[in-house]
């Protein structure tokens, strides 16, 4: 069976377009539409730096230490541009503040549920609602931190608290950290 010139076309178009993809990615390089899915490809440090938030309830209850991607209804890994952008970066307190409050106000009027990268936002428990907010900046070995557990850290410092209500302040001392020390013991 003879091929039409349309096909020959297609596979001629086809083996383009493949050929630039492999070309982006062997060189590791990004040239719309093609990708070189680095994202995929890179190398962990041992140790990294991250973020942990820790709420508040109404009630005096702590949700967390966890990750903060449920606080904003954004791609998970957005959320992290954001607290840098917020915390990190700037120091003005007046801007942290009302990031917590409209983070806090979005999670007790209008939860989200989880979409593709979207996680669900956190939810205070039945009759409570969110009323503070700490967040951490901790320090990870992942050849030592249990990944599943978020308390398990090298070190954990706080960046930012945000208690109008001064819930914090009366809740217990419960210790929030699993610190491993620098042989790997707890």
């Amino acid at each position: 069976m003879k091929k039409s010139a349309g096909w020959w076309l297609l596979v001629a178009a086809t083996a383009t377009y493949m050929g630039i993809q492999l070309s982006q990615t062997i060189r590791n390089r990004n040239a719309w539409p093609f990708c070189s899915y680095n994202m995929f490809n890179y190398y962990i440090p041992d140790r990294a730096t991250q973020v942990r938030v820790v709420l508040m309830t109404d009630k005096g209850r702590m949700i967390g230490p966890a990750d903060p991607w449920p606080l904003l209804p954004l791609e998970f890994f957005r959320v992290i541009s954001f607290i840098v952008r917020v915390f990190v970066s700037s120091s003005d307190t007046v801007v942290r503040d009302r990031f917590c409050e409209a983070a806090i106000k979005g999670m007790n009027e209008r939860p989200w549920r989880d979409w593709d990268e979207v996680r669900a936002s956190f939810r205070a428990p039945p009759g409570e609602r969110f009323a503070g907010m700490e967040l951490y900046m901790v320090e990870v070995d992942f050849r030592m931190c249990d990944p599943g557990d978020r308390a398990h850290v090298l070190k954990a410092d706080l960046i930012h608290r945000y208690d109008p209500g001064g819930w914090f302040g009366d809740a217990p001392e419960p210790s929030l950290w699993r610190i491993v020390d620098c042989v790997g013991k707890e």
